[in-house]
């Protein structure tokens, strides 16, 4: 499920189901922040046998599962760091449109996607630190704060290795 999780960050598989730990209503990206310097187009794969078809559209990707689902993922770099922030197509459980995010990179040929911890994220909730949010449905979390401080919230806790639920698998392209 791990895994599965970190590639929603990717396909979206979670972002809008409530599997995901937090969901925003706002993007993560604003057109300055845009990037499309990874190769990220084309078929991957992750361990267990999932395929995502990734193609270029307009601002970002368009990102289709095996499954049937569809999603729009766009790239975007603050400071040094890469993220992706994705939003569903085709989840029609979705009333209002969400976006998930998470850290993205590349190494060794292979796409590694690092959504942010939920543990971590509902205590710093707690500590009052947290960019403006509540709970959802099923106990989600639901960042309600405006795009410039989500990103600056992202950007202070980047480097935070507690701060990201990180996998050792990581997808590989197909083709």
């Amino acid at each position: 499920m791990r895994f599965t999780l970190l590639l929603a960050a990717l396909a979206g598989v979670a972002a809008m189901t409530g599997c995901a730990p937090a969901v925003a209503i706002h993007p993560l990206y604003t057109s300055r922040n845009l990037v499309s310097d990874l190769p990220l187009e084309g078929t991957w794969a992750s361990s267990d046998g999932e395929v995502w078809q990734v193609k270029k559209s307009e601002d970002g990707y368009e990102v289709d599962s095996a499954q049937g689902s569809k999603y729009t993922v766009h790239l975007l770099r603050l400071n040094e760091y890469e993220f992706v922030d994705v939003a569903s197509k085709s989840d029609p459980e979705v009333g209002v449109p969400g976006h998930l995010f998470g850290k993205i990179r590349m190494q060794g040929g292979q796409l590694y996607v690092s959504s942010i911890d939920e543990t971590w994220l509902k205590q710093t909730m707690d500590a009052g630190i947290a960019p403006e949010s509540t709970m959802g449905e099923g106990q989600q979390i639901v960042l309600t704060a405006s795009t410039s401080e989500l990103q600056k919230f992202i950007l202070l806790h980047a480097a935070d290795p507690d701060a990201w639920d990180d996998d050792d698998d990581g997808l590989h392209r197909v083709r």
